[in-house]
């Protein structure tokens, strides 16, 4: 397939493809579900309206591979903003917070499936962990509100191009029915615990360290006072969330790191009997 590369992630590349479109073209092998749900959820977005995402325009099969074709935004992500710009940080984790409230207005529907039930299926695959310990995340996920609004499931800066119309969300991939906590739980967990690309020096480890404690202090203060939710409903959320991580193709440090913070907070469970105790909204 012709097409200039325009982008590549962990599990796929985006191509120009034809007038005003681009393909997000999957690694060979990469599951079939995924994608499909990537295309129904993205749909579902679309045509609720509400926020601005990319139209999915169909999916195709190009060099023995599964795509799917959007309409093309002429944007930069936020994260090449926050780069290029770090003394505007504090602009752009409020804009980052706010589009996430945004799109947190939105209903959900079971028919892009619960993120609740995910989580659990997630949980009991989860590497890394003993049975009791998945058993104890289990038991301090189960009592937390399940929630029925649209949840992104991978909201981060790199997810959210800007261009001259203002602000576009992409890859719904993980997208689902659920609890805004749950989601923003979510969010905090990748801007703080993300890994690195490989090969990263150590002063762009140090710089990026800054950046994300700054973004990640500002992100939570500005979703808070735009969501009324409390950090305690939020935090309730990282465990779970954090075990189900585990079954994604993240680098083995990454891992290693979600699994030492998830054996942290059992034994601050364990030790301080701390309840969830938090209301839906």
């Amino acid at each position: 397939m012709k097409g200039k590369q325009i982008g590549a992630g962990r599990t796929a590349e985006v191509r120009e493809y034809g007038e005003g479109t681009i393909v997000k073209l999957y690694l060979e092998d990469f599951p079939a579900e995924p994608i499909r749900q990537e295309f129904k959820v993205s749909t579902y977005v679309y045509n609720q309206g509400g926020v601005s995402t990319p139209r999915p325009v169909g999916q195709v099969e190009a060099e023995g591979r599964s795509g799917i074709v959007f309409q093309q935004i002429h944007g930069r992500s936020l994260l090449s903003l926050i780069s290029g710009q770090p003394w505007r940080l504090p602009v752009y984790a409020r804009q980052l917070a706010a589009l996430h409230h945004q799109l947190h207005q939105l209903e959900g529907s079971p028919e892009i499936g619960r993120h609740k039930e995910l989580l659990e299926r997630q949980i009991v695959a989860a590497p890394m962990l003993t049975m009791e310990e998945k058993t104890a995340v289990l038991e301090h996920l189960r009592p937390l509100p399940e929630g029925n609004r649209l949840c992104h499931g991978d909201f981060h800066p790199d997810n959210v191009l800007i261009d001259a119309e203002g602000a576009w969300i992409i890859d719904w991939m993980n997208g689902t029915s659920g609890n805004p906590a749950a989601d923003a739980a979510r969010s905090i967990l990748l801007f703080s615990m993300g890994s690195m690309p490989p090969g990263s020096s150590l002063a762009a480890r140090v710089v990026t360290g800054f950046i994300r404690q700054k973004l990640t202090k500002i992100y939570i203060r500005e979703y808070l006072s735009l969501s009324g939710y409390s950090y305690t409903e939020i935090k309730a959320w990282i465990l779970p969330v954090a075990a189900a991580r585990l079954t994604e193709g993240v680098p083995a440090g990454e891992k290693e790191n979600l699994a030492k913070e998830i054996r942290r907070r059992l034994s601050a469970l364990r030790k301080h009997q701390i309840s969830p105790g938090v209301h839906d909204k």
